[in-house]
């Protein structure tokens, strides 16, 4: 413990240590920003400005390199403390050992998700049907740029992209009305944590709004229940609205309503 808290022998913390944990810090410092901060609007309002999720990307990306110095040096300060004759184990490195910790799993959970799920950002159960917003702006795209389309149900491919990506994703056919049917997925909706900002029981249409938990990206969602057969059908569309990717968030977001619906009306 002497060589971690207190000057013994001449040996002082590495310097490496020290650097580890600037970074370290400098990287929560990022995380913030693109997180509560950025979600707060102090850079404006992304619904009417999209530009500003390119900038949030930016400082995301900023945070990871950041990170990945940090746990660089971090580590070779711990290596020089150990074996070092003139350098000492310090709080600093432990204490910076624990930031990269804290920090490497949203970053690296992101971007492992950026660089393995696919170019989608439009998930549908029923992506030939028009399931269309009513309330929400849902997205709007330059069609005469295609890096603005990709993802997108305007991109030339996209169902055969989708179906190959995702291709367990249908209607869930639900016992009851129409009526009690969208009644439960307006509940099953709110249990998870969207935002439900118009719901219409008797003509089967719900919309709603996901924010992830710490950076605030948010999918607009639109759930259709129809009656066919004496059975209702449900089918749900989420669009990211920073488009490009999702990170595979929308298709995780279906998924898990689906999984609480069926759970939930037996």
């Amino acid at each position: 413990m002497s060589r971690i808290f207190f000057k013994k022998g001449g040996q002082k913390p590495s310097v490496f240590a020290t650097l580890g944990l600037i970074t370290a810090c400098l990287t929560l410092l990022a995380l913030v920003i693109a997180g509560p901060i950025y979600r707060a609007g102090l850079f404006g309002d992304p619904s009417s400005d999209p530009t500003l999720f390119d900038l949030q990307f930016k400082i995301i990306t900023v945070a990871f390199r950041l990170m990945l110095v940090a746990a660089s040096f971090t580590f070779i300060g711990l290596l020089h403390g150990r074996f070092a004759s003139r350098a000492r184990t310090s709080w600093r490195g432990i204490t910076a050992a624990l930031l990269v910790a804290i920090s490497a799993w949203p970053l690296g959970s992101l971007f492992y998700r950026a660089e393995n799920a696919p170019v989608l950002h439009d998930i549908s159960t029923a992506p030939a049907d028009q399931l269309t917003f009513r309330t929400l702006p849902g997205r709007s795209y330059e069609v005469n740029r295609p890096s603005d389309i990709l993802g997108s149900r305007l991109e030339p491919g996209y169902l055969k992209k989708l179906h190959a990506a995702y291709p367990g994703l249908g209607s869930t056919p639900l016992a009851g009305s129409v009526t009690d049917a969208t009644q439960a997925a307006a509940e099953t909706a709110k249990k998870l944590g969207w935002s439900v900002v118009a719901q219409d029981p008797g003509a089967g249409h719900v919309e709603a709004i996901y924010s992830s938990p710490w950076f605030g990206f948010r999918s607009f969602i639109v759930i259709n229940v129809r009656e066919k057969d004496a059975v209702a059908f449900l089918d749900i569309r989420a669009v990211s609205e920073m488009g490009h990717t999702d990170f595979g968030i929308n298709a995780d977001l279906i998924d898990a309503f689906t999984s609480a619906l069926r759970t939930r009306v037996g």
